[in-house]
């Protein structure tokens, strides 16, 4: 009895050891190599652990939420104004990811303190409270009256919240436990003891990638992460009729691969001439799908950029199936991810680049960006179900206007993470982030607007400051509802840069 004892005893520490060897600590050793919407939550963590074990040599700023902040504030170039503007030498960090809302906010505020933050900035906007879930649930029912324990069920899948069994299993179950099932709760106990199924489907990725960018052909991805091209490139890859790059050891040693379509091809081979200025290379492309290139070898005789110009484009509005997208823009051929690289780029869990689609809008008008605001966001829901949750933003503010405000569930966790700074005298700034000025419009008029600006100004005071600007950028510099485009973002950098600035004394 004694050694069966014994033995299990081991065989709990030796389980143990081994889970939090690996999943807690080697795991976070490996390069992170999953651009920011690629891993969301393993590069939040692998973020966190990162900034956990620098020595703290300056003052901190950390810029908390979701998409919205991320979207929104540079971080490098938010530090350079504050620089250069404030004499201000900070370290600017995120700790954000797409989907984060108020509770999981505030379930972090504890992995707050070991990092000694001097501000804490939070970004929010409408999407961040999830209430087009209500009318989603219940189609005629309303935020004013619902019951929130259905809201906070709902909040708790893991459709809708995989954070919360994955980054805060443990912060969650005292907070919302009560509202849980008990099979639902067993499984956040789990999450909570073990690392390797708290992490199970986030970890794998990021070995994923790691394997994929040394022996792999990098044509299975969702964010390009290759080098920047002059004439641009979207956040997928897509090239226009031209792009440019220089050559690499690797492109000559290995080639490259690109994505042609048979929307590029329509039923005839499209050609491709390659061109340095002296050296010239024809490429007749004849078929479909990912396509192994090789450059001639007299463009590797020195290191001058090679422009590659396409016969024709195709246009994804356009297309069909999974080509299909409601935009303008003229496409060429899709670049592999680490294109035009040694080596994969790694620690960019939270840069940003600039795409295509962040100039779609420069010098449109008002009335037609308008139109095709609707066109690319709103319309062909049958065809596009990726937009539902835009459909059902739009019809949750047309709806709320008509309704009275009610300060439950996220917001009162608003206020608990006010509170919570304002209780320790950090620094806090709650920011009522800009909105497109189209979608302000379908509800910004309304009692329910007014109230929600009022609660969240009420709760100011002390360490905590709160700043409206929802109406602080023009529509062109949104590429929807409420995320900045790049040239947005760079718009209203300087802006916050001030804003903050003179929260730190002179």
């Amino acid at each position: 009895m004694k050694q069966r004892i014994l033995f299990i005893c081991l065989f709990l520490i030796s389980l143990f050891s081994l889970d939090f060897l690996v999943f807690r600590k080697l795991q976070f050793l490996l390069p992170n190599e999953s651009p920011w919407n690629t891993n969301h939550f393993f590069n939040f963590l692998y973020e966190y652990e990162r900034i956990r074990h620098l020595p703290k040599t300056k003052k901190r700023i950390i810029i908390v939420g979701s998409s919205i902040a991320y979207y929104s504030i540079d971080a490098g170039k938010l530090k350079e104004t504050l620089q250069k503007d404030f004499a201000l030498d900070v370290d600017v960090f995120y700790l954000a990811y797409a989907g984060n809302s108020p509770l999981y906010v505030y379930l972090l505020l504890n992995w707050l303190d070991p990092l000694e933050p001097d501000l804490v900035v939070y970004p929010i906007n409408f999407i961040d409270y999830r209430l087009h879930r209500t009318y989603v649930m219940f189609p005629d029912g309303g935020n004013d009256s619902v019951d929130e324990s259905v809201v906070v069920k709902d909040a708790l899948t893991f459709t809708e919240a995989p954070q919360s069994l994955w980054v805060f299993p443990w912060e969650t179950l005292p907070e919302v436990g009560s509202s849980m099932d008990l099979e639902t709760w067993s499984r956040y106990l789990i999450s909570s003891g073990f690392s390797f199924y708290r992490y199970k489907d986030i970890y794998l990725q990021n070995l994923q990638n790691l394997v994929q960018h040394r022996f792999g052909r990098n044509t299975s991805y969702h964010a390009y992460a290759g080098v920047l091209i002059p004439e641009g490139i979207n956040g997928l890859g897509w090239t226009g009729q031209n792009f440019s790059f220089f050559p690499t050891e690797k492109i000559k040693n290995k080639g490259f691969w690109v994505e042609v379509t048979s929307f590029l091809l329509a039923g005839k081979p499209c050609r491709m001439e390659i061109s340095n200025g002296t050296s010239n290379q024809e490429i007749l492309l004849t078929k479909e799908g990912w396509v192994h290139l090789q450059l001639d070898s007299k463009f590797f005789e020195d290191k001058k950029l090679v422009t590659v110009k396409l016969e024709r484009v195709w246009f994804a509005n356009q297309a069909t199936g999974a080509y299909l997208d409601y935009h303008f823009d003229p496409m060429g051929v899709r670049l592999e991810q680490t294109f035009g690289l040694e080596e994969a780029r790694s620690g960019i869990q939270y840069e940003r680049d600039p795409r295509t689609e962040d100039f779609r809008y420069l010098g449109m008008k008002d009335d037609e960006y308008r139109k095709y605001f609707n066109y690319r966001l709103l319309e062909g829901l049958e065809k596009r179900p990726g937009i539902g949750y835009l459909v059902a933003l739009k019809l949750a503010k047309e709806r709320i206007r008509e309704e009275s405000f009610r300060p439950y569930f996220h917001f009162r966790y608003l206020k608990k993470i006010t509170d919570h700074f304002r209780e320790r005298n950090v620094r806090f700034l709650l920011i009522n982030n800009p909105e497109s000025p189209i979608s302000l419009d379908w509800y910004e008029d309304s009692e329910w607007y007014r109230d929600h600006l009022a609660y969240l100004e009420s709760l100011a005071g002390g360490s905590v400051h709160y700043w409206d600007i929802h109406r602080g950028l023009p529509m062109q510099g949104f590429s929807d509802f409420h995320h900045f485009t790049y040239t947005g973002m760079e718009q209203m950098n300087p802006i916050y840069a001030k804003r903050i600035g003179n929260l730190f004394p002179k």
